[in-house]
């Protein structure tokens, strides 16, 4: 069985930190499962569910545990037509960038009636019930989690029907990012541009391998 994991930095080493492992990496070392990481830093979750799907309907005779660390909602992916940073990702094709919410306010205010908020947290409660359905109908022992911060949504009624339909059995500490843990803790590998540390990524996968064993995860 292969580990594939996919996310943004968060699930990469950060070389020019000092930073040589990440938190999947340590669960495929303790697991001993070989590891095939789509992870890219900077993009959104658009590109995850779609390359994790790729990858997955390119090799469906394999066995998989898939662990995604999922990265922040304002983030918005796109397809590009300059072959970004290709070849990065083995056996796809498509290129990706990626621009941001908060970055773009202007634009956005321009649309009448544009909840920011409301519509990060509408994609990213449909990020995670797309791909939770993937797994599920094909089968794939999986677990998530929230590298970056993440809104489930509050009292609204269809964020509540989509949340209440999501397997919180296999998403781990969904009240608490890796970004927020690793700052609480002080396992930052920069302080001008915090990632976790060596010792943010190990703590962050020793917890995340005993929810992962308590609840069997690695078998469907």
């Amino acid at each position: 069985m292969f580990l594939f994991s996919n996310g943004c930095s968060f699930l990469t080493s950060r070389p020019k930190d000092g930073v040589d492992t990440f938190t999947t990496k340590i669960l495929a070392e303790r697991y001993n499962m070989p590891l095939i990481n789509f992870a890219m830093g900077g993009r959104g979750n658009d590109r995850i569910s779609f390359t994790t799907k790729v990858w997955l309907e390119r090799h469906n005779r394999d066995k998989h545990f898939a662990v995604i660390g999922w990265s922040s909602a304002s983030r918005n992916d796109y397809i590009t037509d300059d072959g970004h940073k290709k070849g990065r990702m083995p056996g796809t094709e498509l290129t990706w960038r990626t621009w941001k919410t908060l970055d773009n306010v202007n634009f956005v205010r321009k649309n009448t009636g544009w909840d920011i908020e409301n519509n990060m947290t509408m994609r990213f409660l449909d990020s995670v019930f797309n791909l939770q359905n993937y797994f599920e109908r094909k089968e794939i022992p999986y677990v998530m989690y929230n590298s970056l911060p993440n809104d489930f949504g509050g009292n609204t009624s269809d964020f509540k029907v989509i949340r209440d339909a999501i397997n919180m059995d296999r998403f781990f500490s969904p009240k608490l990012s890796q970004y927020e843990f690793i700052l609480d803790k002080g396992m930052v590998s920069s302080e001008s541009d915090p990632h976790p540390s060596a010792e943010g990524h190990m703590q962050w996968a020793e917890q995340l391998m005993e929810f992962i064993d308590a609840n069997n995860l690695r078998t469907i």
